[in-house]
């Protein structure tokens, strides 16, 4: 497998303990979908729920290892990490984002117990606009 950067032969190596083809050049890893899923783990209980990893991707120039085609570009999880990804056959990191995979899925359950905060008290303050007594006080406000 040639790396879709510099064209150069990928190497079989270990990331943390997990086996990826890397380039001794550029130092981007290729993943299979399996091996991302052992690597993410390393940052995460297995049996957690780390969501959806892409939905929209965009064309690129670099060409698949495995296949030759093109590869797509997708924001990581929907953060604003953007990863190359054959659809059929894995993942392309740079030098580097296999540490920035690493560091979001730590944060994670972090983020997600802020969002589960902030919709609770989005929806106690909804509550409390539809309430009657808030009603109440604005009907009054208007016929003073």
């Amino acid at each position: 497998m040639k790396c879709p950067r510099c064209n150069v032969d990928l190497q079989t190596s270990q990331d943390r303990g997990v086996e990826v083809q890397a380039c001794p050049k550029c130092q981007g890893k290729w993943f299979t979908a399996t091996e991302l899923d052992e690597f993410e783990d390393l940052a995460i209980d297995p049996e957690a729920k780390a969501g959806s990893l892409y939905l929209v991707t965009r064309p690129t120039t670099l060409k698949c290892p495995v296949c030759s085609a093109n590869l797509s570009s997708f924001d990581y999880r929907f953060y604003d990490l953007k990863i190359d990804c054959c659809p059929d056959h894995g993942y392309w990191l740079d030098a580097g984002e296999d540490q920035r995979v690493l560091a979001l899925m730590r944060q994670e359950p972090a983020s997600k117990e802020r969002k589960f905060e902030a919709e609770e008290k989005w929806a106690q303050h909804m509550r409390w606009i539809q309430s009657p007594t808030f009603f109440a006080k604005i009907k009054s406000l208007l016929e003073d």
